[in-house]
């Protein structure tokens, strides 16, 4: 399949203590784009001012930047996405990850859990195809060149 992701949805938060442009350009650079931002403002546990920013992404944009993130993915950390496949992956086939929004500011892919840049790939999944083997598939192509 040549675009083997349908679309993408992306979220991040902006905190009080941040710089809501420099947000948006972690995301620019981690995906190699500049997506349309919605904003939806948020209050934090302290009445802190927090900014959700989300953005879609449509096939070709999708499907690239899943290639973009994961060639640029140390070999560890493709292994740990590799290896955790089946806590990532829903049955509908939609890929979750979480990066790291300091480093994706000079656009560098690191998986992190705490305060990440969230990224929700849906792939079309061919007929009777199992999601985690179908997704490890898809990245492992990303790897080889095939997508």
């Amino acid at each position: 399949m040549e675009r083997p992701v349908r679309e993408a949805e992306v979220s991040v938060f902006s905190h009080a203590t941040e710089d809501e442009e420099k947000v948006k350009h972690a995301v620019k650079a981690l995906l190699g784009l500049e997506p349309e931002f919605t904003e939806a403002r948020l209050e934090g546990h302290y009445n802190d001012p927090i900014i959700l920013l989300t953005a879609k992404l449509d096939r070709k944009e999708a499907t690239d930047s899943l290639t973009r993130i994961y060639t640029r993915l140390s070999s560890l950390d493709k292994r740990a996405l590799l290896d955790s496949l089946v806590n990532r992956v829903d049955e509908g086939g939609s890929l979750y990850i979480r990066l790291d929004k300091q480093r994706a500011y000079n656009g560098r892919a690191v998986l992190a859990e705490n305060d990440p840049i969230r990224i929700k790939f849906r792939l079309q999944l061919p007929h009777r195809a199992e999601p985690v083997s179908y997704v490890r598939e898809v990245l492992v192509g990303m790897e080889d060149g095939e997508n």
